[in-house]
């Protein structure tokens, strides 16, 4: 499992929306002054992204929780928003390079493949329903 800490933001009957910071992996590295990721980093600031939980606990606005999701969902979700559309492209254009030969009917026949393989994803994701687990954390 793969954990993170969130905020409450709001609660109704059956959902919690929680705001979780974006971590990057530049805090981690050493060479965080020489690299331009790093430095980059610094100069975007902290970005949140917002996540909807079923309710299944009373919660208050503000309260720490923990989230959780399987390794297995974020594998699949990746394979599926990377590799899945990149597919699609090549698929396209070796396609398109047998019918037509020519180099710009190529090109747009990957850039049309790539936009099939997204839209394909976002229809399939949007079906399917990732477990996210969440836990209350006891303040001290």
């Amino acid at each position: 499992m793969i954990e993170q800490k969130a905020t409450v933001v709001r609660s109704d009957d059956s959902t919690i929306w929680l705001k979780a910071e974006r971590q990057s992996t530049c805090d981690k590295c050493q060479m965080k002054k020489g690299c331009g990721t790093g430095l980059l980093s610094e100069h975007v600031g902290r970005r949140f992204s917002m996540l909807t939980v079923p309710n299944n606990q009373v919660v208050q606005p503000g309260q720490q929780m923990n989230v959780s999701i399987p390794e297995e969902a974020l594998l699949h979700g990746a394979y599926m928003m990377y590799l899945l559309p990149l597919l699609f492209m090549f698929a396209a254009a070796v396609i398109s390079r047998f019918m037509f030969a020519n180099e710009f009917l190529e090109i747009i026949a990957g850039l049309a493949g790539l936009m099939i393989g997204f839209y394909w994803v976002k229809k399939r994701l949007k079906n399917q329903k990732i477990a996210i687990e969440t836990q209350i954390i006891e303040e001290k």
